[in-house]
């Protein structure tokens, strides 16, 4: 089991180095579902993954039924990063949703908020690392593409950076309450301290990067993070993880929370500004000629990665008295 894991791991890898077209600064929903369905042989890793057994009771006594176990990745998230509303790379969905909040927050706070801190690339700036964006978390159009029924709704609003000014603008410092957030190391998107893409930690939207493509997948594993766990100090709704339950008629087991560098934590796969396979984020490109995200840049600064998780399921045929597992989840 382990080698296929390894071999799967090395296929995506792969594949994140290979674009499937050119640079564009927007994508839409119908390319959302079509790059979905294209990529779903390859991202989901679909497999049978084990037995569930049933037992079924009549007038005549009571029998035990089995149905098959399936598991796939799926397309949760989509996960957006961006300088400011007008240039959302979701600009149908993202752009309504953030003009609203944004409106919204304003009128509450009886004060506008600034677009990004002023944190586009000024001439004066000495401090070029350092990036600041705004960014949202959107149920992908083609989540019901897979076996499993996922635990996200497509384009419900799961977190809007705008509503959480307090913590991801770092007015509050929430984020500062966890031992990540000052211990290097602790959680990084890589392998610290040899080859790290950023820090998870704190979980704003502020992060220290040369590399602006490298800054947005930072940004989005932070999202992923929190909106996977409940009880996090961010205001967003939380997505269902870790837990089973019965769904459109299947026994649902939903993914574990995300975690960085981790198969089974999410397949990152991006939308804008390249459509690309599915990946983790963290790869070593230390002494590649080209680096993660070289041709796939934006001149807006804005980004757009689909989140997939691993999901598994059964059909329900009664009352579930357990199973037997021999995929990789």
């Amino acid at each position: 089991m382990s080698r296929f894991v390894r071999h799967f791991a090395a296929s995506l890898c792969v594949g994140t180095l290979a674009s499937h077209g050119m640079a564009a600064e927007v994508t839409t929903t119908a390319a959302l579902v079509a790059q979905a369905v294209a990529s779903y042989p390859t991202c989901s890793a679909w497999h049978a993954s084990g037995i569930c057994f049933w037992l079924v009771c009549s007038p005549f006594g009571c029998s035990v039924k089995t149905s098959t176990r399936f598991s796939h990745f799926a397309p949760d998230l989509v996960v957006s990063t961006y300088h400011d509303v007008a240039t959302h790379p979701w600009p149908e969905i993202g752009i309504p949703l953030a003009a609203a909040t944004k409106t919204t927050l304003s009128s509450l706070l009886t004060t506008p908020l600034s677009d990004s801190a002023g944190t586009h690339s000024q001439g004066d700036r000495t401090d070029k690392n350092r990036r600041f964006r705004d960014a949202d978390a959107i149920g992908h159009p083609a989540t019901r593409v897979g076996t499993c029924p996922t635990a996200v709704d497509p384009f419900v609003p799961y977190y809007q950076s705008t509503l959480d000014a307090m913590v991801w603008r770092s007015y509050l410092p929430a984020e500062l309450l966890y031992p990540a957030s000052w211990i290097p190391g602790m959680r990084e998107v890589g392998s610290w301290p040899t080859n790290t893409w950023g820090n998870v930690y704190p979980r704003t939207g502020e992060v220290v990067q040369q590399h602006e493509v490298k800054g947005a997948a930072v940004l989005s594993q932070r999202i992923a993070d929190f909106v996977t766990r409940s009880g996090q100090p961010h205001v967003y709704v939380p997505v269902s993880s870790g837990k089973r339950g019965v769904r459109d008629g299947q026994l649902v087991w939903d993914p574990p929370p995300a975690m960085e560098t981790n198969l089974l934590g999410g397949l990152w796969q991006m939308n804008v500004a390249v459509p690309t396979g599915c990946h983790v984020f963290g790869l070593n490109d230390t002494l590649s000629p080209v680096s993660y995200g070289d041709a796939k840049t934006t001149q807006s600064g804005s980004y757009a990665y689909t989140l997939w998780r691993p999901y598994a399921c059964c059909r329900v045929r009664g009352k579930f008295i357990g199973y037997l597992q021999w995929g990789m989840w």
